[in-house]
């Protein structure tokens, strides 16, 4: 019997690798394959498992898979990505999205800097309605002067340190040349582009502002994540912020029914 994929071998391929690389279960590989492989589902990415003989995680593995989500809410993942040009000006989206929780932010900038990076997680502290104890980022100068120093170390004098330094943050870097080590943030970046920048052929960036806002709503409160579904049993991001509010308060800094108000107005 010969099945019929809607995927070519290249992207077969893709999901082998990933798959042996990570041992995500089914649900939460799905999500992740999806961000960069739009016409991929479910159904596709299990028989894609089955053809190479794959979809079960071997026992020892599952373990090496779990350690990632032992977190509570708090670690944000933050990265930079490109946006279209628009009027003959470059366009940064900055993005954060916790892991605990999968709540995603992200603010529009001009610029790759620095000063960006400390608005935008100032703004991070503003939005996000728990407290902020660590976060991980890769090596780009906006975040760090590790490969800019002498010796080659972390001087703990760079603006977006020093912020995190007043704040109790902790700060960690990816290895270099390892994106992999913050793809739930990469992975989130591919979602927010498929869903807009790269559907659609916006004229202004007001235009674009207002999709991006539209899918930030979308994604915390309406979008279901197959993670959040094996790990806490709920679907939304929103639906794990109750999770967490009810089963730990003391991590919160408001109620999730005053997030929710919060992002329909500035976002609406």
């Amino acid at each position: 019997m010969t099945i019929h994929y809607a995927l070519n071998e290249t992207e077969r391929e893709i999901i082998r690798v990933v798959r042996t690389l990570t041992w995500l279960e089914l649900d939460d590989l799905t999500d992740s394959i999806v961000a960069c492989m739009p016409n991929a589902n479910r159904s596709n990415v299990y028989r894609t498992l089955v053809c190479f003989g794959i979809n079960r995680v071997p026992q020892e593995k599952k373990q090496q898979a779990s350690t990632f989500k032992e977190y509570e809410p708090g670690y944000l993942h933050i990265d930079v990505t490109y946006l279209p040009k628009l009027a003959g000006k470059k366009q940064y989206l900055f993005v954060a999205i916790d892991r605990a929780t999968r709540v995603l932010y992200f603010e529009i900038y001009e610029n790759k800097t620095a000063i960006n990076a400390v608005e935008f997680l100032n703004n991070c502290k503003d939005f996000y309605p728990f407290t902020i104890t660590h976060i991980l980022t890769d090596n780009g100068l906006e975040f760090t002067d590790k490969f800019v120093t002498k010796d080659k170390q972390v001087s703990g004098k760079h603006k977006f340190d020093k912020l995190c330094s007043r704040s109790e943050i902790e700060h960690r870097l990816t290895q270099p040349v390892t994106p992999k080590t913050n793809g739930m943030v990469e992975r989130v970046n591919g979602t927010i582009k498929n869903a807009t920048v790269k559907a659609i052929m916006y004229q202004n960036i007001d235009e674009m502002k207002q999709d991006l806002n539209k899918f930030l709503i979308f994604y915390n409160f309406n979008r279901g994540h197959g993670g959040l579904r094996k790990e806490i049993k709920v679907r939304t991001p929103y639906e794990a912020l109750e999770y967490w509010y009810n089963l730990k308060p003391d991590l919160f800094i408001r109620k999730p029914d005053m997030f929710r108000s919060v992002v329909f107005e500035s976002r609406e």
